[in-house]
């Protein structure tokens, strides 16, 4: 497998501006090109801590160990290019395509419950599309929410941070995702290894978010027990009946009881995708995910 370029002190090659957002892994800064001005996005490692030094070293190999995850999603159009990595300041970074647009967990901040039945098939179907691409890589994302999703300008969805993905099969022997998207699997030590069934879980989450405003199985207010309902009575019985056994099945529990591959999910989606040529939804998400099909043939 290639491996993603060192370039030593970031500052040599790119002028590291403010922060734009923080997460778990890493905080993300814009930062500019010193010879051609492109704008750029570089991921730092967390400062060190109080911490002892080892944990310190640890975090910053993740943060390689990142990049060159994204190296195998090289030709992947709607994951982030990843351009190479190095120090700043004595924490490693890694520096990427910066990519414009809005978080979807703010438009659907905005915007819920989302019940137009095209938008919410093109957010869906779009994912689907990228996760198909990842999974045929042999990879799981596991943390799929709406926080890692940037809707561009134009419609187009893009999935960012590969901070916690893992090659399919492989066990893990820790928890790994956010709770309340992630799956029942990814919650503890898991000796046969995450699934692409891990994502589908992740994905049926965002369907529910933006459907009924709720996750399942008690999302971040309560731990999740088997057993337990998927949703509150009410919350079930607003689910739109254009997808909700789709959603119930996507969230099921066991892992071998979700939809086996994404293709499934999208067929599923595909009746209520928006046609090429079609008009726009009266009242839209901003920007619009469904002006994707309406100018591009779905690709599944």
């Amino acid at each position: 497998m290639r491996e993603v370029e060192k370039i030593g002190n970031v500052e040599n090659h790119y002028e590291v501006l403010g922060k734009v957002d923080e997460g778990g892994q890493g905080d993300l800064f814009l930062a500019r090109d010193r010879r051609s001005g492109e704008r750029v996005a570089v991921k730092l490692q967390k400062a060190r801590d109080l911490g002892p030094k080892s944990i310190f070293h640890s975090a910053g190999r993740r943060l390689l160990e990142e990049g060159n995850r994204m190296m195998m999603l090289t030709g992947v159009q709607a994951i982030p290019e990843i351009i190479a990595a190095g120090t700043h300041r004595g924490r490693q970074c890694l520096v990427m395509e910066f990519v414009q647009g809005s978080q979807l967990q703010d438009i659907l901040l905005a915007a819920r419950p989302v019940r137009h039945p095209g938008t919410v098939a093109s957010v869906v179907g779009q994912l689907c599309e990228i996760l198909c691409e990842v999974h045929d890589r042999n990879l799981v994302h596991c943390d799929l929410k709406p926080e890692n999703v940037i809707v561009q300008p134009d419609g187009r969805l893009r999935l960012l941070d590969m901070g916690l993905a893992i090659t399919a099969g492989e066990p893990t022997d820790f928890d790994r995702g956010t709770r309340g998207w992630a799956s029942p699997e990814q919650s503890d030590a898991c000796p046969s290894g995450l699934t692409r069934r891990a994502d589908i879980f992740g994905l049926g989450c965002i369907l529910l978010e933006m459907t009924v405003m709720r996750l399942p199985y008690g999302g971040l207010e309560e731990w999740a027990e088997p057993g337990g309902p998927v949703l509150p009575a009410d919350r079930l019985a607003a689910l739109p009946p254009e997808f909700a056994s789709l959603a119930l099945w996507m969230v099921r529990w066991e892992a071998e009881e979700r939809p086996a591959d994404v293709r499934e999910v999208f067929d599923r989606l595909r009746p209520y995708l928006p046609e090429v040529g079609s008009r726009r939804p009266s009242k839209r998400l901003r920007p619009d995910p469904t002006e994707y099909y309406r100018t591009h043939p779905p690709r599944l």
